[in-house]
């Protein structure tokens, strides 16, 4: 054998190698019933809105809530010459609650949420201007049946019901001596039962059991007030106002735990 004929075949046996070689390699990958190590198996993505996470997600979204609440009573207690820098907090505040996202079933919450801080923002913006008394009160009444609103979607999606108690239809349901109320009778506490705040936040008391009613205080998270009557829908509860001694006030019934049964609550008529 000479020389080429040697060199010849070592290309030949080579080439062989290659060919058995790369037929292997094709043969373990394009096996069905074997995974190659480079393929990534799929991972699962949790559901943000499922029962068991939902509640992290409202966290988030309350979070700024709660320290545009705290700005915002910085600011109503703050010197006129001082607001400038409060209403930058409160702007701060406001751009970080757009820029963040939020799941398809927080957009609502969110929605609500900015309407009560732009409507706080401008209303203080106004104030500087030197706007009316008159368009002040608007936009606090305003802001607070948005934050209202944003209260009650942010409950509804922690799963608290909110519709008011519906009572037993066996109980009777109003005084024992039939008798109506008004909110601005000197109506006796409805056999020591009492109304507490559990929270998340405080709920507005308003003048009215209405939403568009002007506010009339504020029953803190933890705090409680004597009932003294509900509305015939058991939507509305006539509480003694906590910060005014002496002066009653209404509460969203959804928003508050009672003491007792709400069958041994008088029924009040509001005066027109």
């Amino acid at each position: 054998m000479n020389k080429i004929q040697r060199i010849i075949i070592v290309i030949l046996a080579a080439s062989l190698f290659s060919l058995v070689s790369c037929s292997s390699q094709a043969t373990v990958t394009d096996d069905p019933t074997k995974t190659p190590a480079a393929v990534l198996q799929p991972t699962h993505t949790p559901d943000p809105c499922a029962p068991e996470n939902i509640q992290t997600e409202v966290e988030i979204v309350h979070k700024l809530m709660r320290e545009f609440d705290d700005a915002s009573i910085l600011a109503a207690n703050s010197p006129a010459g001082q607001l400038s820098d409060t209403i930058a907090n409160l702007q701060r505040i406001r751009r970080d609650a757009e820029d963040l996202k939020v799941p398809a079933c927080l957009n609502q919450l969110k929605t609500h949420q900015l309407a009560h801080m732009n409507t706080v923002i401008n209303t203080m913006v106004s104030f500087m201007g030197g706007t009316t008394q008159e368009t002040l009160n608007d936009g606090i009444a305003l802001a607070r049946r948005q934050h209202d609103e944003y209260t009650l979607e942010m409950l509804r999606l922690l799963g608290v019901t909110l519709v008011a108690a519906t009572p037993d239809p066996n109980q009777p349901t109003s005084a024992p001596d039939g008798t109506t109320g008004t909110p601005n009778a000197q109506a006796a506490p409805a056999a020591g039962i009492t109304a507490t705040n559990p929270g998340p936040t405080s709920a507005n008391l308003r003048s009215a059991p209405d939403l568009n009613a002007s506010a009339s205080g504020i029953l803190e998270v933890g705090q409680t007030a004597n009932v003294l009557g509900i509305t015939a829908d058991y939507g509305w509860l006539l509480i003694e106002n906590p910060g005014q001694p002496g002066a009653t006030a209404w509460v969203y019934s959804s928003l508050v735990e009672l003491s007792s049964g709400i069958n041994t609550i008088p029924i009040i008529t509001p005066t027109p």
